[in-house]
């Protein structure tokens, strides 16, 4: 089994954001000025959900995007 990538992530991460600021996919599509049908397929990965997108969905549930960085272990370390 292979560990989900960056935008699987990302995705779960928005999409937790929604449920628990309590706001409807519809209602943030409304608020952002975007397809219901978009964000639902930036959603379950049909589209690609964009930093841009996620920074202005999170920041509508009052949280922000922070990308963080770390080195690669190498292996036998």
């Amino acid at each position: 089994m292979t560990a989900p990538s960056a935008e699987e992530q990302l995705r779960t991460q928005v999409r937790a954001a929604l449920t628990r600021a309590q706001i409807s996919q519809a209602e943030a599509c409304r608020r952002l000025g975007l397809s219901t049908k978009h964000m639902n397929m930036m959603l379950t990965g049909r589209a690609t959900l964009t930093l841009d997108w996620a920074e202005r969905i999170l920041a509508l549930c009052g949280k922000r995007l922070v990308i963080e960085t770390r080195r690669q272990q190498r292996s036998g370390q």
